[in-house]
């Protein structure tokens, strides 16, 4: 039975055209259903690629009812974007006169209302804002030494830049310059203390020796970030150790060893990097 349908696809028919007043042939063509069907087919593939074609790389899209254009949509986003800054404009300067009227509490004062009346001229009228219990239990919260809303116990926001502890105790002689490919700082130690220690919790995640003798330490913190410790002569930590912060993981070369002419000897070069990327120290650590 497959055979048979088989043979009927495959079997060649022949196409006439003939005139209709003599009946001559003016053309014939030899196909079988199947030829005839996969050609009906193919061309329909090829003209539905060829108006995807079109619709990509044409404006094509953008004659056609009811589709939005490029300028629209452009128009649309700007908008947006537009709405956006306000809602932000009109956030911050809610922020600022919230600061200021706190500040003119603190201050012993009393805050006063802004509203503008349009004349000729744009006249300002400041009008008084009776003080109420919430301002004085308010201001009395401020200003104790104990309590959740105390000043005195105000920490600093931590943000962006995670504030870190220094890798040693001295002064910078060489500072952060990225666009020299100078990702390290130099820290000179100070009274003779050459101890180097981690500036976060982490793990040391390589010891590698330098040409010179001397080895770095890498150490891998949370959030990407990741610290580098070159020119010690001495390393107290091992690979895959965790240390703590502040805790001592080497040391500066001391004046008995070699090399000790260098003027690098007494001083750490230190990088600190985030998500791959070299960092200001400065920014992080308070020196």
């Amino acid at each position: 039975m497959l055979r048979d349908i088989w043979n009927s696809l495959t079997e060649k028919q022949q196409l006439l055209m003939r005139k209709s007043d003599s009946e001559e042939v003016e053309w014939r063509l030899n196909i079988s259903p199947l030829a005839f069907w996969g050609s009906i087919i193919a061309l329909i593939l090829v003209l539905f690629t060829a108006l995807l074609l079109l619709m990509a790389y044409t404006s094509l899209l953008d004659i056609l009812p009811g589709y939005r254009t490029k300028a629209a949509r452009l128009n649309e986003q700007l908008t947006e974007s537009v709405m956006r800054l306000d809602a932000m404009e009109r956030n911050m300067s809610d922020i600022l006169a919230y600061n200021e009227a706190v500040a003119t509490i603190m201050g012993g004062s009393t805050p006063t209302l802004h509203s503008t009346v349009m004349t000729d001229t744009i006249r300002y009228d400041k009008s008084r804002i009776l003080p109420t219990r919430a301002d004085s239990l308010l201001r009395q919260a401020l200003e104790s030494t104990t309590g959740e809303y105390s000043l005195s116990n105000t920490k600093p926001l931590k943000g962006e830049a995670a504030m870190f502890s220094t890798p040693m105790r001295g002064s910078i002689t060489r500072q952060f310059d990225a666009p020299e490919s100078s990702y390290d700082i130099a820290i000179m130690s100070i009274d003779g203390d050459d101890a180097v220690m981690a500036i976060e919790n982490g793990t040391v995640i390589s010891i590698e020796g330098q040409s010179d003798g001397m080895y770095s330490i890498m150490i891998q913190h949370n959030d990407g970030y990741v610290s580098t410790y070159k020119q010690l002569g001495e390393i107290l930590v091992r690979k895959g150790q965790a240390v703590q912060s502040g805790s001592v993981i080497g040391s500066l070369k001391r004046g008995g060893d070699t090399a000790t002419t260098e003027s690098h000897s007494n001083e750490l070069c230190f990088e600190l990097w985030r998500n791959g990327t070299a960092v200001d120290p400065e920014r992080y650590i308070l020196f």
